[in-house]
């Protein structure tokens, strides 16, 4: 699975990676458990397994929640820990 962090709101620092890539279609954003938003990305995968990827990665920072944007415009919870 390919992903990646395209902005980031842990401590104000707001850095943002606008550069597009064809293939990582599907938006996401993880949480920590009081609802903050620390990233948002874009992946390849939103369906599978591999979908979590992100969240494994951010859990040393305090996520605990990944969703993923769908075609409806509503943010789904795939995952909360």
């Amino acid at each position: 699975m390919k992903w990646k962090i395209t902005r980031n709101y842990i401590d104000g620092r707001g850095w943002r990676d606008d550069e597009p890539s064809i293939d990582l279609v599907h938006r996401f954003r993880l949480l920590d458990d009081d609802g903050n938003l620390y990233y948002e990305g874009t992946s390849d995968d939103s369906a599978s397994q591999l979908a979590f990827a992100p969240l494994d990665w951010a859990m040393g920072v305090g996520c605990t929640e990944i969703q993923y944007l769908q075609d409806s415009g509503e943010w789904m919870t795939l995952w909360r820990r």
